[in-house]
């Protein structure tokens, strides 16, 4: 169960791309010899639709769906699950949550507002079940993306207070994570950037790649951020070893951007092109693709228009 903060990016709507409720990662590990994609639609082809283990697989495809960023894709997905009139109640909760988020990134954030709200009351419905930590990080998440960021701060900062010495490391890298993400959103950045480096403690304690991903550009972007160069250099350099692998594409992708970036900043052009020559800009978004696009010129490299 997880609510990862999908910084990377730092995208510039409100918006913290949150997972929530269970672990498609920890689920696809028992078949690594084809990709998570392909290993959840064999499971899914396997069952009978709209089955108790059919849901199950299912939430674990729209967790895997927000991680690539196919946000398009998610909100279709969760669209057509939100005309079934008898889903089980935690994954009620999870397409909500996760159609609020899609429709927020897709730039539709009334609609999503309402989403978030009926979330946010079935997410308190189960805190009060069940008291677990991550789910009062969940409802600070949904609360941030409201834009309530004083009450967001204020659940989290309960969790920090009883749970900071904790060793559960899922608990910390999300506890620190959001703790992050309202700093920044405050340009707060110096605490962010602590934030971040709690976050990376605990992802590698996890082992889990895409948290590590997560984590290293969170800290990486923040601090490029602060204008600590050669250590946001650093991160990112080291994060391409965590992306390599092609379900990572868009984080890879990214990341070189950045790295183009710094150099650039760094008034480094030869190692800049050499990031730069290495990004696919299909799998960019229409941000990170404008980047790719202003970094080609300065760099006089002739670029297609997307």
């Amino acid at each position: 169960m997880r609510i990862a903060v999908v910084f990377i990016i730092l995208l510039a709507f409100k918006l913290s791309a949150s997972e929530n409720l269970s672990d498609h990662e920890q689920f696809c590990q028992q078949n690594a010899s084809i990709s998570c994609s392909q290993y959840l639609e064999q499971q899914l082809a396997a069952l009978s639709p709209y089955s108790h283990g059919w849901y199950r697989i299912k939430g674990f495809q729209l967790d895997y769906l927000f991680d690539q960023h196919q946000f398009q894709l998610l909100q279709a997905e969760t669209e057509v699950l939100l005309q079934q009139q008898m889903l089980p109640d935690m994954l009620k909760l999870q397409v909500y949550f996760y159609y609020a988020k899609a429709l927020f990134i897709n730039g539709q954030a009334d609609v999503a507002k309402q989403y978030a709200s009926d979330a946010m009351l079935m997410l308190q419905e189960v805190y009060t079940a069940f008291g677990n930590p991550l789910r009062i990080i969940e409802l600070a998440n949904l609360q941030y993306s409201l834009g309530q960021l004083d009450q967001a701060k204020q659940l989290l900062n309960q969790v920090e207070l009883k749970y900071s010495k904790s060793k559960d490391s899922l608990v910390l890298f999300e506890l620190y994570s959001n703790q992050a993400h309202i700093s920044h959103q405050r340009d707060k950045l110096d605490e962010a950037a602590q934030y971040r480096a709690e976050a990376l403690k605990a992802a590698y304690a996890l082992e889990h790649n895409n948290k590590i991903i997560i984590a290293m550009g969170n800290l990486a972007r923040t601090k490029q951020l602060l204008g600590q160069l050669q250590v946001a250099y650093e991160l990112y350099e080291q994060s391409l070893a965590y992306t390599a692998n092609p379900e990572y594409q868009v984080q890879h992708a990214i990341h070189l951007i950045r790295l183009t970036e710094i150099c650039l900043q760094q008034q480094q052009p030869a190692q800049a092109l050499t990031f730069y020559s290495r990004v696919d800009p299909k799998v960019l978004g229409a941000h990170h693709h404008q980047l790719y696009q202003e970094f080609g010129k300065a760099l006089g490299v002739e670029i297609p228009e997307k």
